[in-house]
């Protein structure tokens, strides 16, 4: 996926972030800390958008171009392949 917006601490609402936490516990995996960033990225080869911990990031080393119905919203293409925000992002 493609980080497309920068939250610098979580900042959607508390039901989404007790759900997710939850979610989380029922796996064995430890709470989401809310005071680190939290990204929106669009999320490749899908429709939807995911909302991410820093914590919880992962490097994806590929050269293939992301499938997302809301890429060119967001991004231009260069010729080189690479993403440039059409928008200032916070």
């Amino acid at each position: 996926g493609v980080i497309f917006e920068v939250d610098f601490e979580y900042a959607l609402d508390e039901a989404w972030y007790q759900e997710a936490c939850k979610a989380l516990h029922n796996i064995g995996q430890p709470s989401i800390e809310k005071q680190q960033p939290f990204y929106h990225i669009l999320t490749d080869g899908s429709e939807h958008e995911s909302y991410v911990s820093e914590q919880n990031l992962e490097y994806a080393n590929t050269d293939q171009p992301v499938q997302h119905k809301g890429i060119d919203r967001w991004f231009s293409v260069d010729y080189s392949g690479e993403y440039k925000p059409r928008f200032s992002i916070n």
